[in-house]
């Protein structure tokens, strides 16, 4: 599932449930605080192909995708917690050859009372700026120790994948 379908799921869970109001929205996102960020994965693989990117350049193709993949609430003690997983992939042809997955645990607290509709929004629209620069420095870190000469991920904007 893209961040584009999740974000449509988690705002049509929003509207299916209630009207969406952007004052509790607001009053939510002003509430949020961040608890943590934990690396709590990371998978890293390069085959041996990999040195010919940077000479077959009109061969190569790259992708990489954020998706929240667990989300949990707790309204009377005010704790979101979730897993964001970042894979990035390289090819060569058809041939995958580099590939780096990771999993970060996020937590926000201060969220006392509120629906959790709300903050599970919230929580799917900010956990993937909240973690991409995690997830962008250590795609350089691990390509760098490779001895690979590549560019680093993009800056991330509102829609990317």
């Amino acid at each position: 599932m893209t961040n584009s379908e999740v974000d449509n799921v988690a705002a049509t869970e929003v509207d299916s449930k209630t009207d969406f109001d952007n004052d509790t929205y607001a009053e939510v996102s002003r509430n949020a605080e961040l608890k943590e960020v934990r690396l709590i994965r990371n998978k890293y693989v390069i085959k041996p192909e990999i040195t010919s990117v940077m000479e077959e350049r009109d061969n190569v193709s790259h992708s990489f995708v954020g998706v929240c993949e667990d989300f949990d609430y707790n309204a009377e003690t005010g704790l979101a917690i979730g897993n964001y997983r970042w894979t990035v992939e390289i090819k060569l042809g058809r041939k995958k050859v580099l590939k780096l997955v990771t999993n970060y645990l996020i937590s926000y607290y201060n969220l006392e009372g509120f629906d959790d509709h709300y903050v599970s929004y919230y929580f799917h629209k900010v956990g993937r700026f909240t973690t991409y620069p995690y997830f962008r420095a250590l795609f350089s870190h691990h390509t760098s120790e490779s001895g690979l000469v590549l560019p680093p991920l993009p800056s991330l904007n509102e829609r990317v994948d």
